[in-house]
């Protein structure tokens, strides 16, 4: 009777370790990592400013794909969580929590704000953003802050 128990508990081990294998391997199947850009680059000292308004517009058309991208797997998400929840758990695993896509949007803003700095220095025209009422609802309301700086 003993080793029929010891087969049972060796074979529950085995099982036990196979479903955290497969956990640990799902679980890095679930969204990519942010590559964010940097708030500075190192060509902004010779950058003109047509230059400058180019990069902006451009940081700006990448911010709308982004938030297209944030759109779709946040719905991706939840789909995949009330088939978890409801139906098949290891749906969860493949969940993204990370969100990249909002440090990819936090850097692009930060980098428009450094542009808009560098733009005021060099006595250019400040990029006008196309974007404000994006800014308000990513910001939950409040106002972005080259809003609150008065400029």
């Amino acid at each position: 009777m003993t080793i029929a128990i010891m087969k049972d508990h060796r074979a529950l081990s085995l099982s036990a370790a196979a479903l955290l294998s497969c956990t640990i391997i799902l679980s890095g199947c679930g969204g990519r990592e942010a590559h964010p850009i940097a708030s500075t680059s190192a060509g902004d000292t010779g950058m003109e400013c047509s230059g400058i308004n180019r990069e902006f517009a451009a940081n700006e058309r990448q911010i709308l794909t982004t938030v297209k991208e944030r759109s779709q797997a946040q719905g991706k998400n939840v789909i995949l969580g009330a088939t978890g929840v409801l139906l098949f758990l290891p749906a969860l695993f493949f969940m993204d929590p990370k969100s990249p896509e909002k440090i990819e949007i936090d850097a692009l803003r930060n980098r428009n704000q450094v542009l808009t700095d560098l733009a005021r220095s060099r006595k250019c025209a400040a990029p006008k953003s196309q974007l404000g009422e994006l800014y308000k609802k990513l910001d939950g309301g409040v106002k972005t802050t080259s809003a609150t700086r008065g400029g």
